[in-house]
């Protein structure tokens, strides 16, 4: 091989890789030219989106701007997934390719924060609890407090010991949740045992006077006591109460307060709240050695 032909050849390789890269590098100038467009356009119809969903919906709803704002943010992102996959194919990339290797990781890092984003859009659009809603949470364990924030991925709550806790979405979705400060007034039961021996009439008596004279009962004509039930030993009453729920008070802390209220006035009118214990009866003199001989010695 000669000279000549070494440098021709070396020469149309030159050429064959200068217009490669030109060839490439127009097509790159190109997917970007257009992804930028496409980006523009995208912008355009997330707004418009936006848009629509603020005006068509319900007006009553305070949260329904962020609703918007986050199926803009949806759709905008949506479209630069694909106004990418676009300027790929363009550029000369196997995009099928790409999506099938990164897929499967992606769906796995992004499943729990779309499930967020979708149990938000859920949350600010219904009107199970809002913002300032005094809720009882039972998740991993029972949180008691006012809801300060909804975002689009969590939800703040101000606890009643001024802690604050972050609760994804979903866990919010997927939990029961009791509502206090959604309603004027809650009810509850709280139970009492006393000795056999106690004056019926004098206990409901004590019971329902000391519970109505706490201060965060309402209603407190409404205040039932009755005698529920004749148990082993003892005898059960159930009062019936309310209570208002934007006073921070959890349940368990207003029956421990009632219960204390209580005792001192059982203590007081000499009424004895019993143990469990139960009553042997000997119908002869002979029965009750024997039992005395062979079993309690």
């Amino acid at each position: 091989m000669n000279t000549q032909t070494v440098v021709a050849e070396t020469t149309a390789l030159q050429k064959f890789m200068d217009s490669t890269i030109v060839s490439y590098g127009l097509k790159i100038i190109g997917a970007i030219a257009v992804i930028l467009i496409l980006l523009l356009i995208s912008k355009f119809i997330a707004g418009i989106v936006r848009k629509n969903i603020v005006k068509n919906g319900d007006p009553s709803n305070k949260h329904i701007d962020k609703i918007g704002k986050l199926i803009h943010d949806i759709t905008f992102y949506i479209l630069v997934i694909f106004s990418f996959f676009i300027g790929f194919e363009m550029v000369g990339f196997n995009v099928g390719l790409i999506v099938g290797g990164i897929s499967f990781w992606v769906g796995l890092a992004f499943k729990e924060i779309l499930g967020n984003m979708i149990a938000g859009i859920m949350i600010l659009y219904t009107k199970e609890f809002k913002l300032g809603d005094i809720v009882e949470i039972n998740a991993d364990q029972a949180y008691f407090g006012r809801i300060e924030e909804i975002t689009i991925r969590y939800t703040v709550i101000r606890t009643i010991d001024l802690r604050q806790v972050v609760l994804p979405n979903m866990t919010l979705i997927s939990v029961p949740i009791k509502t206090y400060s959604s309603e004027a007034l809650v009810k509850i039961m709280i139970p009492f045992r006393t000795h056999y021996d106690s004056d019926i009439t004098k206990v409901v008596d004590i019971i329902k006077t000391t519970i109505n004279s706490c201060d965060f009962i309402k209603e407190k004509d409404n205040t039932k006591v009755f005698l529920s039930d004749y148990l082993d030993s003892s005898i059960e009453f159930k009062a019936f109460i309310s209570f208002d729920p934007n006073g921070w008070l959890l349940p368990e802390m207003i029956k421990g307060h009632i219960y204390e209220k209580i005792n001192d006035e059982f203590a007081k009118n000499n009424i004895n709240i019993p143990y469990n214990m139960t009553t042997l009866t000997f119908e002869t003199p002979e029965d009750k050695k024997f039992i005395e001989k062979n079993i309690v010695a």
